[in-house]
């Protein structure tokens, strides 16, 4: 009995030891995070990006800059956070969690969104996540923006709002351009019958490509009476090479 109580000991210490290793080169770790420093300073972050839309910029500068696209059609949301470059490793991870059903990366994303979370973290009123819909709802069994929204909404002890956008069945938003996108939104996803009158509100998604759907989103809840929209997301994608954005 002595024995068997040794081995579970050793057993649960091995584990919780894996548990703290760095993801990408086993060294120990802080166990809250799931990375090594060295590993975290090597995740795709860009150089320099928009203040609105999060879109990496050519040029390499600390200056809070708009690229070309907000200055000429300004999207509906006022400001956007995004840690990382949607490149290995990280569009890896999101993979993982959305279409592999591996519910533990939406806890190991959030805590890499929890590092660099939005300047205006302390005013925001609530966060909103962004709707699935409802095929790939079904086809998932989970909405991946739900998850992180309320896993954030816990650990930062901020409301998360429920109903205050709804998606209809549309097109899957993969493989389209802006426009594309834009068309598919105006028709899917509606605006929910909440007070908003004055709230500051903050987006919640995984990853924004062309970011019509978090442009949409913010559109809506501005109709509902939010006074600023702003989005956080883990990743954002390279800028598309069409002119349909």
């Amino acid at each position: 009995m002595a024995a068997q109580t040794e081995n579970n000991s050793s057993f649960f210490t091995q584990l919780l030891n894996n548990l703290s290793q760095c993801e990408l080169c086993l060294s120990p770790t802080r166990q809250s995070l799931f990375l090594c420093p060295e590993c975290y300073q090597q995740l795709p972050v860009p150089l320099s990006c928009c203040i609105q839309c999060a879109e990496p910029l050519a040029i390499d500068t600390e200056q809070r800059l708009r690229c070309g696209q907000c200055q000429q059609q300004p999207p509906h949301f006022d400001y956007t956070q995004a840690q990382f470059e949607y490149r290995p490793p990280v569009n890896l991870w999101v993979t993982a969690m959305k279409d592999r059903r591996q519910f533990i990366w939406a806890h190991k994303l959030v805590r890499l969104m929890e590092c660099q979370p939005p300047e205006t973290l302390t005013q925001v009123d609530a966060l909103v996540a962004i709707p699935s819909p409802s095929r790939r709802l079904w086809w998932r069994g989970f909405n991946p923006a739900g998850v992180i929204a309320s896993l954030l909404s816990q650990r930062l002890d901020i409301p998360l709002l429920e109903g205050a956008l709804i998606k209809r069945q549309g097109l899957d938003q993969r493989g389209l351009n802006r426009r594309q996108r834009r068309h598919n939104l105006t028709t899917n996803l509606l605006a929910g019958q909440l007070d908003l009158n004055g709230q500051h509100l903050l987006l919640i998604d995984d990853v924004m490509t062309t970011g019509a759907t978090l442009d949409v989103a913010a559109a809506l809840l501005k109709q509902q009476g939010a006074a600023m929209v702003g989005t956080w997301i883990l990743a954002r994608t390279p800028p598309w090479p069409d002119n349909g954005r």
